[in-house]
């Protein structure tokens, strides 16, 4: 009997080194084939792809230093291959491939620029436009599915977002006055930068829709004006009313209810609305409504300050992007917000104010370091090494997004048209042809900004 499974282990070890010895070559045969798809894909930068069993293959065109990728399953390129707005993300988070961590936001942006110039083909801009079309009359996010998108990313748990933002938990765009400014500095100016521009004065009531943490209510009351803040995430709810200061209790109150609901129940209710990085999550096809909802929240010759990211195309969100981070969100174009916010009857202040690219990248940058510095503080069972890795993902492919795709922060100044002096006053009419990549950015995002405020 012994004989016998020694045999049958012998001859299991033999077949197996006999189709090692077939596979091997047959491997290397197909990453090859491979490397050269890949080299004809890509016109910008090099990459270094290496399989520890296979050895190396450079792809790209130019002269730079090559990224090195290191890739741990064959098969996994393949998949990349077939669907990679998908693939890719979902390839790194199972530890299919890595790059070193200063190199992944320049591999990204390559990628990221070579989807965009397949994008620009007139075949993928057609299929693009028929199945945003499809999602917009299958999908719509309505109070119960903004909800649950809401709780999708925000109520992850607030001791994830406590690690690597600033003290007031700021989750938007630091506007940085000057090179060096730290992110705590350039977040308190982001806050002083946007109210100057809402104009708030004492004893006016002002709603913040999507308020996250309650950074940018407080500020309000500082002033001296009544806040509302309203969310979808009920554990930014449960922080935000913690972090009341004293001094400020009976001036701010937070609510768990829908923009659409509260516009419902609050007519004309406020002087004030601002809204600072929510405009991403309400979805295409809910451009006009939110903004007919701001309308109907605001007083006669009331102020609204609406923050978003925006793009230059009407290219759909990423796959990956959809589906693991920010279910149901839309970046518009500026051109959108301006006619959105014209359709509902508001008007136009002035010409948007658009910051260039470089602030959120760097704002990105600050998030991506202190996340991985400090990740070895957060539950092991609850943030897991996967979750590690997507994070990574995400921070970098939105850094990415802004440093090489010019992805910018835009915020558009409106006021309600619903008063007779109002209806009197000629509109400021912004062409919803006019491209953000011509538009001026603000360079100096200055305190003192609107003391003599340019057009951009």
């Amino acid at each position: 009997m012994v004989d016998d499974s020694k045999s049958r282990e012998e001859a299991t070890l033999s077949r197996r080194r006999s189709f090692d010895g077939i596979r091997r070559p047959v491997e290397g045969l197909f990453f090859a084939l491979l490397i050269r798809v890949i080299n004809a894909l890509i016109h910008e930068g090099r990459i270094d792809l290496h399989i520890p069993t296979l050895g190396s293959g450079i792809v790209g065109r130019n002269d730079q230093r090559p990224i090195k990728v290191t890739l741990h399953r064959l098969s996994a390129l393949g998949r990349m291959l077939r669907r990679p707005d998908l693939a890719i993300g979902e390839c790194f988070m199972d530890g299919d491939w890595d790059v070193s961590d200063e190199d992944l936001a320049h591999l990204l942006i390559m990628l990221l620029r070579e989807d965009a110039r397949w994008e620009q083909r007139l075949p993928i801009r057609v299929l693009n436009a028929l199945r945003q079309s499809i999602k917009m009359a299958l999908v719509s996010n309505n109070s119960e599915r903004s909800r649950r998108n809401a709780s999708h990313h925000y109520d992850i748990g607030n001791d994830l977002y406590e690690l690597f933002l600033d003290p007031e938990m700021l989750y938007s765009c630091a506007f940085y006055a000057h090179e060096g400014q730290s992110l705590e500095e350039a977040q308190r100016n982001k806050l002083a930068v946007t109210l100057n521009r809402l104009n708030v004065a004492p004893g006016m009531r002002v709603l913040d829709i999507g308020c996250g943490w309650g950074a940018m209510t407080r500020a309000i009351a500082e002033r001296d004006a009544s806040a509302t803040g309203i969310t979808l995430a009920d554990k930014q709810l449960e922080l935000a009313r913690e972090r009341i200061p004293p001094h400020l209790d009976g001036f701010i109150e937070y609510q768990l209810e829908d923009y659409r609901i509260h516009a419902v129940k609050n007519p004309n209710a406020y002087d004030r609305v601002v809204s600072i990085g929510m405009f991403e999550h309400v979805g295409r096809n809910q451009f006009e409504i939110y903004f007919k909802a701001i309308q109907s929240l605001l007083k006669p010759d009331g102020r609204a300050v609406v923050h978003s990211i925006v793009k230059d195309t009407t290219s759909p969100t990423n796959a990956w992007v959809e589906k693991y981070i920010f279910p149901g969100g839309h970046i518009p174009r500026i051109e959108d917000m301006a006619e959105a916010a014209r359709s509902a009857g508001l008007i136009a202040v002035r010409a948007p104010y658009v910051h260039e690219s470089g602030n959120y990248a760097q704002t990105l940058r600050h998030w991506r370091q202190r996340f991985n510095r400090r990740f070895h503080e957060l539950d092991p069972k609850k943030y897991d090494e996967r979750f590690r890795r997507m994070w990574n993902f995400y921070l970098a492919g939105s850094e990415a997004a802004f440093d090489g795709l010019g992805f910018r922060v835009a915020q558009i100044v409106v006021e309600n048209a619903a008063s007779a002096t109002n209806r009197s006053r000629p509109q400021r009419r912004l062409s919803p042809a006019r491209p953000i990549r011509r538009m001026k950015t603000e360079r100096n995002d200055a305190r003192d900004r609107d003391r003599n405020p340019h057009q951009v």
